[in-house]
């Protein structure tokens, strides 16, 4: 399961990140790693970006790049 397939105010843990580059070095400096849990804030118009939120940090994330978050519901 993707973090895009979440529904809003679902929780998950944060399984594997399947891209690379400044994308991830980005996510990773806000603390969007691997084994931290995210919740679902709500979509956009037209879904195409989520807004999430891990520990303190609400971050929007595009459809593109939230497809390949896989994680798993907690």
């Amino acid at each position: 399961m993707t973090l895009f397939n979440l529904k809003k105010g679902e929780k998950a843990l944060i399984k594997s990140i399947s891209f690379g580059g400044g994308a991830r070095a980005r996510l990773s400096s806000l603390g969007v790693t691997e084994g931290k849990t995210v919740t679902v804030l709500s979509f956009s118009l037209f879904k195409s970006a989520v807004l999430i939120s891990c520990g303190y940090i609400r971050l929007g994330i595009r459809r593109a790049l939230a497809t390949q978050i896989e994680v798993e519901k907690c």
